[in-house]
Order: C-alpha cells, then structure tokens, then sequence
C-alpha cells in the first residue's frame, strides 16, 4: 500500500508539471499572427494646424497691381499673354537671373523663379529636403478660407518629397519644385490662394472645378503661341541648370508634332486603344482643372509619333493634355523620374512644339533635317 500511495502522489506531480507547461510557455511565447490585434493608423481628415513663414521677397509682391509692380522691378523683358486678363512678364534671361511674375486681372497672382541668383529667402536653389525640414516642417495638409469657403488640401507622399507646399503669414504659399536625379530644389513658386485654387495642383477635400472659358480660334493661337515660347523657354533655362545644350526649334519637327496631333484628334483610338484609358483620357478632355493632366504610357506615344510620319527614327517626345499652365507642367517633367528622361538627354539638340488648344506634343531628336530651316529659342526673345 504504501508504495501504491508513493506512485500515485509522483504520478499527480509529473502530471501537474505536464499540465502547467503549457500555461507557462503560452505567456511567454509570442501570440498566432491570426491572434494579434493591429491597430489600424487611418489618415486624418481634418488638416494639421501648420507653421507659416514670415512673408519674406517675392511672397511680398504677390497682390500687387501692374503699375506697383513696375515701378519695383521695371523693364521686364518680354510678355506673354496667355489667356483672357492673364499675362507673364518675364524677368531675366539665363540660369541665374531667370524668373517670370503672373498677372491675373492686372494683378500679381504668382511668381515662378528658376533663376540660382534670385533672392528666395529663406530658401536658395540648392537646397535640399532636408535642408527646407530645418527650416519649417513639411506638412501633409492644408487649410485655408478663401472667398467664404474653407479649403482643404491633402498632399501625397510624391508631393511632400518632390512638391511640398509652404505657407506664409501673408496669406500667400509657394510650391517647391525638386530636381528627380539631384534632389535639389528646381524652383520656386510663389502663389496666392485665388492661384492656388485654380490651378488645383493637389488634392482638395472636395471637388473643385473652373468654369470652362470659351475661345475663339484666333484666342487659341495667340495664347498657344505664347505658350509654345513659354515652354521652349523654361525648358531651355532649366537645361541651363543641368549643364545642357540649350534646344533649337526645328521646322520639320514642328511640323511632324502637328500633323501627329492632328490626326491623333480625328481618331483618338488610334493611339489609345484600350477602352479605360480612352474613357480616362475623355475625362481629362472635359475637365476644367489645369492642372488635371493625361499622359501617354510608351505604347500610345510609339504610336502617336507615327501618326507624325517622322523622317528619323530617334525622335521621342511628350504628350499632355490639359496644357493650362505651362511652368507646373514643365517643372512636374522634371520631377517625374519617367518624364525627365526624355527632357535630359545631353545628346538632343532640337525641338518642335504643336499646340492644339489645351494639348501639347512636344518632340525631340538630335539632329535636324534642314538646318537653315532652324531658329533658335534666344532668337525669340
């Protein structure tokens, strides 16, 4: 009996030490990953309370009439009128000097600065990230009253690397625009909340429209004519910045970019063949955002130069449609690792330009067909 007693009370102790191991091991172990509770970050809805800068430059002229302007920075060089009581005058000619001021119903609505010696305090054109995070923090949202009407902009993470938005304590913002390949800043531009409204260059909280403005075909081509020296312009500065030839405009090229739109308009579906890009690029074509851009994936631009008949084969270009501000899409060229490719290659000396209203082609190569058929930008200004 008693080594019965004896077996049955190490029998209870080995099964109690059996049973209890689990228990132990259970809370020191890490739990199933169907088991673990994830606490989901959803982004906030309501915007971030954002320092703003003391208003310092040219955040300080925006607001100004023509005539204030003038009588601070007299002499501008030349003048774009690029749409009903809309008109650039443009400040400077090369890399250093360059910048361009906007008038919207004779007064000043934005300032677009390319040029490395301009003042921009408290920023400079080669500034970093990095170097903008120590001076103010990059927010992701924005709030602001404009006209009774509270607006809210949501920035991407695309945006707050390559295009955040800065506020000032007058009421005026800028948007900096970084180089892709260097990571330094491209350029400045100051805008008010009017411009920034219009032009819709990030995400509102609710849908903001413009009403379409109506032009005659004589309307089209002064401002589209303008704008084509607006963009060779731009263009050939910034090229400037990253030690590149400046571009030449090239007849047959230019010819080749209008016919190519042209035909690309008498059958769409020529070039974008697949039906949810074609109802995608319908949606582009009735929109009355600026800034609402739609751009040709490689297939579709193979195809679109075709239809231009091109006498070499190395010709390559770009595509928008919904061209309504010229220096947001060019500086967004440069800061789109795809689209800088094609505007960035040192052996391309030549350019042809079509407008056809609010779309642009615009082709490149490295050799012309007929030299004495080709002028270059300078000869424009």
């Amino acid at each position: 009996m008693r080594r019965v007693g004896e077996f049955i009370v190490v029998f209870f102790i080995v099964l109690t030490f059996f049973y209890m191991k689990p228990v132990v091991l259970s809370q020191k172990s890490p739990k199933a990953v169907d088991e673990l509770v994830v606490n989901e970050v959803k982004p906030q809805t309501k915007s971030t309370p954002h320092n703003q800068l003391n208003a310092t430059g040219m955040a300080t002229i925006i607001g100004l009439s023509e005539k204030e302007l003038k009588e601070r920075m007299p002499n501008p060089k030349n003048e774009w009128v690029v749409g009903i009581d809309r008109k650039w005058l443009v400040y400077g000619d090369n890399a250093t000097d360059y910048y361009q001021v906007e008038l919207t119903k004779g007064k000043v609505s934005s300032v677009f600065v390319l040029g490395t010696q301009v003042d921009v305090a408290p920023f400079n054109l080669e500034m970093t990230l990095g170097d903008i995070s120590e001076i103010t923090t990059i927010y992701p949202t924005f709030e602001f009253d404009y006209k009774d009407k509270t607006y809210e902009i949501e920035l991407t993470e695309d945006d707050m690397n390559y295009r955040p938005l800065i506020s000032f304590d007058n009421g005026t913002f800028a948007l900096l625009h970084f180089n892709y390949d260097t990571g330094k800043l491209l350029g400045v531009r100051y805008v008010s909340k009017s411009t920034l409204v219009d032009m819709i260059p990030y995400q509102f909280s609710e849908k903001t429209t413009n009403p379409p403005v109506e032009l005659t075909d004589d309307e089209w081509e002064k401002f589209n004519q303008a704008n084509t020296d607006q963009l060779l312009t731009i263009l050939n500065i910034v090229r400037q910045r990253i030690n590149r030839n400046p571009y030449k405009l090239d007849t047959e090229l230019v010819l080749e970019s209008k016919k190519a739109l042209a035909e690309f308009n008498k059958d769409p579906k020529l070039v974008i063949k697949k039906e949810a890009r074609f109802e995608q690029w319908q949606e582009k074509v009735e929109s009355s955002n600026p800034s609402d851009s739609f751009l040709l994936v490689n297939e579709e631009m193979e195809r679109l130069l075709k239809l231009g008949k091109p006498v070499d084969k190395n010709t390559h270009g770009l595509f928008v449609q919904s061209m309504g501000d010229v220096p947001f899409i060019v500086t967004n060229w440069f800061v789109n690792r795809f689209d800088q490719r094609e505007i960035k290659d040192s052996k391309d000396e030549y350019i042809g330009i079509a407008y056809n209203k609010n779309q642009v082609l615009v082709l490149f190569n490295q050799k012309t067909v007929d030299t004495s058929l080709t002028t270059e930008s300078s000869d424009k200004r």
